[in-house]
């Protein structure tokens, strides 16, 4: 006959070799009271995380070293906490859960662990689904940048080609002179040039950056993109006959992606042409490194912005009932986010609005 101790001794050293055997690391502990004691590593758990049984004797120590950022050790005792209580009641002999183990060596590697008790005897194991979980995350970012990409292409094209559709319009429903109908057929093909380049610009940058969206870091030159995209909204802002004021002073060289700059700045000030009335103004001022973009349009409410903020908000009409897709600002906010650039709305309704950007 075996006491107690034989056994508990004899199963302990069965589960050693079989935890050698096995291609995870484990960690055997067993309870003794209020103490939680790690009893063996196997040796795949030397090889892969690192830590020897003198440097984790106890769980405590465990999680201080496998988690040593107090607040995602936090989350991951909670998290276990509560997986242990749901195991219980749906009846499991295992808990599992997914977590960012800090190895040795200082590599970071996500886990699947899974721990089961055999009396009082807690086995652990580790599988490394590193690879499925690091895939996950790159799917869902090339998802994004992809959603990204096509608010991009239909947003920044919406608007000359509604300059276009405006101008047709005008020609086909107004008795014009010959002067003026020449004068308006050159106006359509100067437009229909800009959408063309635009079209072709932002193609070639959306099919090199489709699903990565590569950055690059050159000096801005903000009074030639400011230049460029006013020219492109000049239809739309003479026909609502609203004043443009730029007012470009001393500015400190900004380094940063000039295909993002030009799409930020574009989606702003289509965004105050659309809410600024008709003889209305938008002033748009640079100096060192800040640009403000102001309208005194019909401006927003706290709840809109805090909307715009939380990416939570849908579109409105124009103050000429322009249609829009109730992306622009929300896509501004993206896309500052991702060259590292302030993101201010300062707006009153019937005031007006100024966007700040902070580079």
């Amino acid at each position: 006959m075996f006491t107690a101790a034989s056994d508990l001794k004899i199963s302990r050293t069965d589960l050693q070799k079989v935890a050698d055997f096995l291609p995870y690391p484990f960690i055997i502990a067993e309870d003794f009271g209020d103490t939680h004691l790690n009893t063996y590593l196997n040796e795949k758990f030397l090889e892969e995380i690192g830590y020897s049984l003198d440097e984790i004797p106890t769980i405590d120590t465990w999680y201080e070293k496998g988690y040593p950022d107090e607040t995602y050790r936090n989350q991951v005792i909670s998290n276990w906490n509560q997986a242990e209580i749901d195991a219980q009641n749906e009846h499991k002999v295992f808990v599992k859960m997914k977590s960012q183990v800090t190895c040795k060596n200082g590599h970071k590697r996500w886990y699947e662990i899974k721990a089961s008790v055999i009396s009082k005897i807690h086995v652990v194991a580790f599988v490394d689904v590193d690879k499925e979980v690091i895939l996950q995350e790159e799917l869902r970012n090339i998802n994004r940048n992809n959603d990204r990409m096509l608010s991009i292409l239909g947003h920044d094209l919406r608007s000359p080609v509604a300059n276009l559709m405006a101008i047709s319009s005008m020609a086909a429903n107004t008795e014009l002179t010959n002067y003026e109908f020449t004068t308006m057929m050159h106006q359509i093909n100067d437009q229909s040039v800009q959408v063309l380049e635009l079209l072709d610009r932002t193609l070639r940058w959306a099919k090199l950056n489709f699903n990565t969206m590569q950055q690059k870091s050159e000096a801005i030159d903000f009074k030639n993109i400011i230049s460029n995209v006013l020219e492109i909204h000049k239809a739309t802002h003479e026909s609502k006959k609203i004043a443009i004021k730029v007012q470009i002073e001393s500015a400190q060289t900004v380094v940063s992606d000039p295909e993002l700059v030009t799409i930020i700045i574009r989606n702003i000030i289509s965004n105050a042409i659309k809410f600024t009335p008709n003889k209305g103004t938008i002033a748009i001022k640079l100096h060192e490194n800040e640009l403000q973009i102001s309208d005194n349009g019909i401006g927003m409410t706290p709840q809109m912005m805090e909307e715009i903020l939380t990416n939570t908000n849908i579109s409105r009409r124009g103050t000429n009932n322009e249609i829009g897709i109730g992306m622009g600002l929300q896509l501004v906010k993206s896309l500052t986010e991702k060259i590292n650039c302030g993101f201010i709305i300062v707006s009153e309704p019937d005031i007006g609005t100024t966007i700040r950007l902070v580079f």
